[in-house]
């Protein structure tokens, strides 16, 4: 599934082969350190605040059965029911302040994404997921297909390009979207490959996945954090999450993962902690936000903090503020070569903060 993170793969796998016990990553994304620290039989704890970002980590992580998904995303489509409808509910690309999204270009909404044939099918295949009788971790990743489908059946799509690959929402002049039945049913097969291929993990069992704010997880003492938080301005990975937002909350996902969770979820964008002056967020407010979470996470007996840079005086600030609240640490400056350029300025350099 499509989430914006660079997670320097080979470089996570190479500290895990030195790591031994429980890891939590507060800043879980789309569950990389996570999935990780599993495949080196550790157990993992995922947190974000991001609804969608824990729905990829879910899709790449737990044990689904792939025959029973298999049947049920046919079934979606055999049992397909036309929806009558033209719009998403509040799908407007703007702040509660009324401010533009920072990512936003030349859109004023999702639905505006769609073309009405296109968006109709999806609205039903949505529905008809609804319907489905499964377990709920199948249902979620019925979910993740639709979510998988979304891109590729928008105007966002163009011609032989990939998937969402610009961190930004804009609707190219020329596009060329795939019908959304067809996006659906390819994805379907994709994800029914991936579930065979990978034995996945037990929920709660081998690993717990939860939808919370990094600030308010009691981190104790015998964990061991390994994470690579939302630096800067880098990427407004709420916003362009809210693509997907905008159709799940049509739906009965809450409903499932309530059962998954034991209880209520919601997209609160204005909790990230990340950069972004349209929600009055700074880098003085983000500087203090990162050091309350390095204060609460002080006396943890491993800590590894990795993240992607740019800008020197950024970095020296961070280091700074780990000196103090994790007093003895350990800095390594890393550059992967051979890694994609990662956000709109590009760049491969990392530093690693460890302790």
């Amino acid at each position: 599934m499509r989430y914006w993170g660079r997670k320097p793969l080979k470089l996570i796998d190479e500290l895990m082969s030195d790591i031994d016990g429980t890891v939590v990553d507060p800043f879980g994304g789309a569950g990389t350190i996570v999935l990780s620290a599993l495949r080196h039989g550790n157990k993992g704890v995922y947190l974000d605040i991001n609804p969608y970002a824990w729905l990829v980590a879910f899709v790449n992580i737990v044990e689904i059965n792939a025959e029973e998904f298999m049947r049920r995303g046919e079934e979606v489509l055999e049992n397909l029911t036309e929806v009558r409808k033209r719009t998403l509910r509040n799908d407007y690309l703007y702040y509660p302040n009324g401010k533009p999204f920072w990512k936003k270009r030349n859109a004023e909404r999702v639905s505006q994404f769609f073309s009405p044939n296109n968006f109709r099918k999806l609205y039903s295949i949505l529905k008809e997921i609804d319907n489905v009788g499964t377990s709920p971790e199948v249902k979620i990743a019925l979910y993740g297909a639709f979510c998988s489908s979304l891109f590729k059946a928008s105007k966002m799509k163009r011609e032989n390009a990939g998937s969402w690959g610009v961190p930004s929402y804009w609707i190219p002049e020329r596009h060329k979207e795939v019908d959304a039945l067809e996006a659906f049913s390819s994805e379907v097969k994709r994800f029914y490959s991936y579930f065979r291929r990978n034995k996945g993990y037990k929920l709660n069992e081998d690993v717990k996945l939860l939808i919370k704010n990094s600030l308010s997880f009691r981190y104790d003492k015998d964990l061991i954090l390994f994470t690579d938080p939302p630096f800067f301005d880098e990427v407004q990975y709420m916003e362009l999450s809210f693509f997907y937002w905008a159709w799940l909350r049509e739906s009965k996902f809450k409903d499932v993962v309530k059962e998954i969770l034991g209880k209520n979820i919601a997209f609160r964008m204005r909790d990230e902690i990340i950069v972004n002056p349209n929600k009055g967020i700074n880098y003085a407010t983000y500087l203090k936000l990162l050091d309350k979470f390095l204060l609460k996470t002080r006396k943890m007996k491993s800590k590894y903090l990795l993240f992607h840079y740019d800008n020197d005086e950024l970095k020296q600030k961070i280091i700074s503020l780990a000196k103090v609240r994790w007093i003895r640490i350990k800095i390594e400056d890393i550059e992967i070569s051979t890694q994609r350029n990662i956000g709109p300025r590009g760049g491969k350099k990392y530093i690693l903060i460890y302790s």
